[in-house]
Order: C-alpha cells, then structure tokens, then sequence
C-alpha cells in the first residue's frame, strides 16, 4: 500500500514538473506555430488560380516559403530578445532546485555613461544629447548584444525540439486518456492512455539534466568573440580615460591659470588707476602681477607637461624616465637596456604608467628606494619597477593601477603585480611594439 502511494506521489510530482517544463519551453513554439500557419495560408493565397509553366510554379512556391521562413524567424527573434533571458533564468532555478545542477551565467552589465567636454553623453557606442537617453541606450545595447542573452536563446530553440516534446508527452496522453474515457465506447483504451502517462510522469521532465548541462551554461565564445568584445571594453574605457582626462585639463585651466589671469588683469587695471595718484602703491601692485604672471606661466609649464612631457617629445623614454627619476621624492635607480625609441603612442603609455608607480611607491609604499629596469626582447617593451615598501598593491577599481591596467590595453599590454603583504612590491608592465 506504502509503495502505491509512493509511486502516485511521484506520478503527482513528475506530472507537475512535466507542466513546469512545458509552460518553459512552450512560448518559442506557441509564436512560431501560428505565424507559420497564417503565414502560409496568406503567402499561397497570391498565387492561388495561378496556373503557370511548372518551372515558375515552383520558383513561386520556393518564394512564399522562405517569405514564411523569415516571417517565422522575425517572430522568433522578438520574442527571443524579451523573453529569453527571463526563461533561461527560470529554468536554471528549476535546474538547480530539482536536480542540483547549479549553472551560474553572469550577464554584461550596461556601461557607465559618460558626460563629455562638448555637453554630449558618451554610451560606450554612440554620443547622445542627454544622459537619460545615454542611459536608456547603454541599457539596450548590453541587454540585446549581449552573448550570454542570445546562447539562452539558442537554449529556448534546444527546448523547444527537445524538453517540450518529451516533457508534454505525459500530459498529452493523460488529457487525451480523460477524453477517451469520457467517450461512450473507449474507456479501456482511456484507461491505458491514463496509466501509461502516469508511468512516464517521473521520468519525462528528466529530459532536463542532460539538455540543461549542455545548452544552459555560460556562452561559449570564439576567440574572435571575445577580440571583438575586449575591444568594445577597450574603446569604452579610452573614451572615459579621453573625458577624464579633458576634464582634469580644463579644471587646471579654470582654477589655476584663468583664475591667475584674471587677477593679472585686475591687477594692471588697479595700477592704471592708481600710477598717477600714488606711484608706490602702483609699483606694488605691479611687482605681485609679475609674482602672479610667474606663477600662472609654471602652472601652465606643469599642466603641458603633464600633457606631452618636453623631455619625452625631445629625448625620448629612456632619458624622460631618468628625469622622473630625478625629481622623485626618494632614491631612484634606471637601468636600460632599450637602445631606440618605440612608437609614440606606446612611449607615452609606459612614460606616465611610469609616473603614475612612482608616485604611488612615493605615497603608500613607505618605500626607501626604487629600481626602474627597462628590457626590449621578442619585439615586447618591458618596465619593471620595484620598491622596498610595505607591498599589498593592487588595481582596485578607480585606482591609479586599474588606470594603467586599462590604458596598457589598449596596446595589447599587460599588467603584473608581486607585492605580499610586508614587501617588496614589483611590477612589470609590458606591451608588443617595434622600435624605430
């Protein structure tokens, strides 16, 4: 008695996830099945009476069915970009609920807006005239190119030819056993229907396993997929870096130099007023106008410097590290084996991802010295620098070295961090070029 109504219980339950799966993988078919159907009948109805030479009859036919094929995949391309994902979802916490199968996919995520100098709003694509739409489209853009979106959508297809059939079966046969037996004349074979969808029921929805670890994991991606995605994140990052960067120049400008010259300018306006009244206090105001003029001309030096270091347009990388070398606040060594210069692009990354070590050696290191060492083998540009601080350096995001981690990407470089807690630290950044 205890095992009938144990096998009843997994028949009950069997029959459930069976419904489960079903309403699952049902919404592909459900859209696909009507709009081939009424697709054909209007498609046959322009060459309906039409009694052509057979050659052209069949080239007609051909026409309205590949006119239905791509009504049917049109169809099926909508319903995949708003419904895939949410489905594939649903089956995975199913998956994992039922059978154990714990599948955890991660999705792109939209990409950060970015207000530029111009007043437009970068996406990551495009530029956009406001930050609402900018963020509208970075949503779109990462919810409809995402891989991981389209591989559920190629689950759904999978289900749809593979979970539904098997899973509905039972379903199918105790609606249709019902009916029989409610038909005067039938009730054995409703019967039999009944009792084999009740043998299949814990057993069809086991369809599951073998299609979900195959087809419901993460996106497989081709090494050109993920070329063509590292340079979408690429171009994104090096647009943001470009307004970050802009944006530091015009706040130098604002606050420093313009601010300077502005009261260079009221300054000569005060002494014009005041060089016939009282010459003394007309020389003063003279005299702190050429102190401010100095120092919004240094300022200005300091801001282009930052932007195109003198030394390094003139003399190159190895000799404009050795003058970082000697303007930094501790001892530091160079050593060079680079005998040319590299592309200027390529320079200007490892010259300020040199700055940008050093200063961070020099800030939160406690470092008492550090060694730069420069190598070019295999056609690769490598800088080492290595410090005697504290260690415990790592690119967090918004960091100096998450910066340069991303500005040497774009060369195809790379960033390497050694720095156990207690010292010393070492890091290599390397990137392929050619010298000249």
């Amino acid at each position: 008695m205890r095992s009938a109504w144990r096998w009843c219980a997994e028949a009950a339950l069997g029959l459930y996830r069976s419904s489960v799966l079903t309403v699952l993988a049902l919404p592909l078919p459900l859209v696909a099945a009507p709009v081939g159907y009424y697709g054909a009948l209007l498609a046959s109805s322009w060459t309906a009476g039409w009694h052509g030479p057979l050659p052209l009859r069949v080239l007609a036919a051909i026409g309205e069915t590949l006119v239905v094929i791509m009504w049917i995949a049109a169809a099926v391309w909508m319903l995949h970009l708003l419904t895939s994902r949410p489905l594939a979802q649903a089956t995975r916490r199913v998956a994992r609920r039922w059978l154990g199968l714990d599948v955890t996919v991660t999705y792109r995520p939209p990409v950060t807006v970015t207000r530029m100098v111009t007043g437009y709003w970068w996406d990551g694509r495009e530029y956009h005239k406001s930050e609402r739409e900018a963020q509208r489209r970075a949503r779109m853009h990462a919810r409809f190119h995402d891989p991981q979106v389209h591989w559920d959508g190629v689950w759904c297809l999978i289900a749809a030819v593979t979970v539904l059939p098997v899973a509905s079966l039972p379903l199918l046969a105790l609606a249709e056993g019902v009916y029989l037996v409610l038909t005067p004349g039938l009730l054995p074979y409703g019967v039999g229907a009944i009792v084999a969808a009740l043998v299949a029921a814990p057993f069809a929805w086991r369809i599951l396993r073998p299609v979900a670890s195959r087809f419901l994991g993460i996106a497989p991606s081709s090494p050109l997929s993920r070329r063509v995605e590292q340079l979408e994140n690429i171009r994104a990052d090096q647009t943001q870096s470009q307004a970050a960067e802009l944006e530091r120049i015009e706040r130098g400008l604002h606050d420093g130099t313009q601010a300077r010259l502005v009261a260079l300018g009221m300054a000569m306006q005060a002494a014009e007023h005041l060089i016939s009244k009282d010459p003394e206090a007309a020389r003063k105001i003279l005299f702190d106008a050429r102190e401010t003029s100095k120092t919004a001309l240094t300022e200005l030096r300091s801001l282009v410097r930052g932007i195109n270091p003198p030394v390094l347009a003139e003399r190159g990388l190895v000799d404009a590290v050795r003058a970082l070398a000697l303007d930094a606040p501790l001892p530091v060594t160079v050593h060079s084996t680079v005998t040319a210069r590299p592309e200027r692009p390529v320079e200007a990354a490892f010259y300020f991802a040199i700055a940008e070590l050093l200063a961070n050696a020099a800030k939160y290191s406690r470092a008492n010295y550090v060694t730069i060492e420069l190598d070019y083998q295999g056609r690769t540009l490598t800088v080492n620098v290595t410090d005697d601080g504290i260690g415990g350096a790592a690119p967090s995001p918004g960091s100096g070295l998450a910066g340069i981690e991303r500005r040497m990407s774009a060369f195809d470089g790379r960033l390497t961090i050694d720095s156990p807690a207690g010292g010393p630290t070492r890091i290599t950044v390397a990137a392929p070029c050619a010298l000249s």
